[in-house]
């Protein structure tokens, strides 16, 4: 049986593939990561329910004043342009994710279960050593803390495979050797 750890986007993608929405078009084969195991990082687990709220909170429409440099001596544009904003999701919505959320990582789903993996130092100190490609690949911390959990729990007859749509995390874990899997594709 394959493991998956889903990185946060994955997993918000996950549970709104289960709640009837779809946040892409070319999504992952959730359907075939549900067979497998399925994993997530503490950090994810605390991420999530910021993602959450964010789209239940949604953004508002405004107007913005463009600031990029339209000159070599440093000219600012000043124009302004209209922000469409997104409406915010149904608060029932988002109450039934964050509980859907607490049901799969408490074992109670009957939709799906989710292992949460702790951080710990070992995988603090393998994250280091990740983010030294940082500066070329342009990822956070946070990927760094969620690709060295799959290196820790990994084994060579048992490996996880990272479930991300970051395009810089997964050049970083393709130098590192790292099985990913990435929207629209299953390997």
């Amino acid at each position: 049986m394959k493991k998956y750890l889903l990185d946060t986007n994955a997993f918000f993608e996950l549970l709104s593939y289960l709640s009837g929405k779809t946040v892409r078009k070319d999504g992952y084969d959730f359907a075939d990561i549900r067979q497998g195991e399925c994993y997530i990082s503490k950090i994810t687990e605390l991420e999530i329910l910021s993602v959450i709220g964010k789209y239940g909170r949604g953004v508002p429409s405004q107007w913005q004043t463009c600031r990029r440099q339209i000159s070599e001596e440093g000219e600012k544009c000043g124009k302004r342009y209209f922000f469409e904003g997104t409406r915010p999701w149904n608060k029932k919505l988002c109450a039934a994710m964050k509980k859907l959320v607490k049901e799969m990582i408490d074992g109670r789903s009957s939709i799906l279960k989710i292992n949460v993996l702790e951080i710990n130092e070992e995988i603090i100190n393998r994250a280091e050593g990740f983010m030294m490609h940082a500066a070329r690949h342009k990822f956070g911390s946070q990927d760094a803390l969620i690709a060295s959990t799959a290196i820790i729990y990994s084994t060579e007859e048992n490996p996880i495979y990272v479930v991300t749509s970051d395009k810089a995390l997964r050049a970083t874990m393709k130098a590192e050797g790292i099985g990913f899997i990435v929207p629209g594709q299953f390997e």
